[in-house]
């Protein structure tokens, strides 16, 4: 069986445990070496883990059935879990970018041989996702970001290797920490992303890549409809946003509201992908009250 016949779920549960692997291999291998870039490095291939996870996560509980209490299932787990990750790499990034700061006040030795066997092995590894990863790249948004954090991820491991053969043929370690500050900032930024999607969810705020406005123009226009009002959009989680609304229609039998009702699902679904939807109609009344001149 070819690589690119892999079913997506077996791919990323491939990736996580590649990914896991090397991570848990920097962290050591870092810490040993005392170099703070390697560690940084480590930190940030736990970014692709959590990525990994959380599309594996994702996938999971779309083929579960919502049963019970939990009627959207357990979607709103994965938002907890990536608001909690998202906590736990903003204040180790923190932490790099201290420790970094006092080796560039007071530069360390490091043991760049072992630095160099360490940074290699996590570019091989994620060499090897990539290749995992790139054939389905285009077809899941779960697998294409999964395999951008990846990219990123290798060119931070080409970084400390070239600082670990800096230090090899020169002894020059203050690039050490330097390396450090920019993988650390690349930890920060993807953190404060992930912390500030993960509370827009969780507050039940709009999509941003969807305009309000636009969408409650477009159901105005459609043949049928006078009016719409109390239009609320959120996403449940990555991938499954949520509409409901009241929409005011012309007074009609049931079977053509059934038609226009058909109709608006279909422009929501096609245009903005949304497929879970509440629509409550509401039929249009025209009362006169007209007094009789004698």
């Amino acid at each position: 069986m070819g690589i690119s016949s892999l079913q997506p779920k077996r791919m990323l549960m491939l990736s996580f445990a590649v990914i896991t692997a090397i991570a848990i291999v920097e962290a050591v291998g870092g810490i040993l070496s005392d170099s703070i870039s390697l560690v940084s490095d480590a930190v940030h291939m736990f970014t692709d883990v959590m990525a990994i996870g959380l599309s594996l996560f994702a996938i999971t509980m779309a083929a579960k059935s919502h049963s019970g209490a939990m009627t959207f299932g357990y979607h709103r787990a994965e938002v907890m879990v990536a608001l909690a990750n998202g906590v736990a790499l903003a204040a180790i990034s923190l932490w790099v970018l201290y420790e970094a700061f006092l080796r560039v006040i007071s530069p360390r030795a490091i043991d760049a041989p072992l630095l160099l066997v360490t940074a290699g092995i996590g570019l091989a590894g994620n060499l090897v996702v990539m290749f995992l990863l790139k054939h389905h790249a285009s077809k899941s948004i779960n697998i294409q970001s999964a395999f951008i954090h990846v990219v990123y991820n290798t060119i931070s491991s080409i970084a400390v290797i070239t600082t670990g053969f800096i230090a090899l043929n020169t002894g020059i370690t203050i690039v050490d920490p330097l390396v450090a500050f920019l993988i650390a900032g690349l930890v920060a930024r993807s953190a404060y992303s992930i912390v500030r999607r993960s509370t827009h969810i969780l507050l039940e705020g709009a999509p941003s890549e969807l305009d309000m406005r636009e969408i409650l123009i477009t159901l105005k226009q459609l043949d049928g409809v006078v009016d719409v009002h109390d239009l609320h959009i959120w996403t449940i989680s990555s991938g499954m946003d949520a509409l409901s609304g009241h929409v005011v229609v012309r007074d009609q039998m049931l079977s053509e509201s059934s038609k226009l009702l058909s109709k608006i699902n279909t422009v929501l679904a096609e245009r903005y992908n949304i497929t879970h939807t509440t629509i409550q109609m509401e039929p249009e009344h025209k009362i006169s009250f007209r007094r009789k001149i004698k």
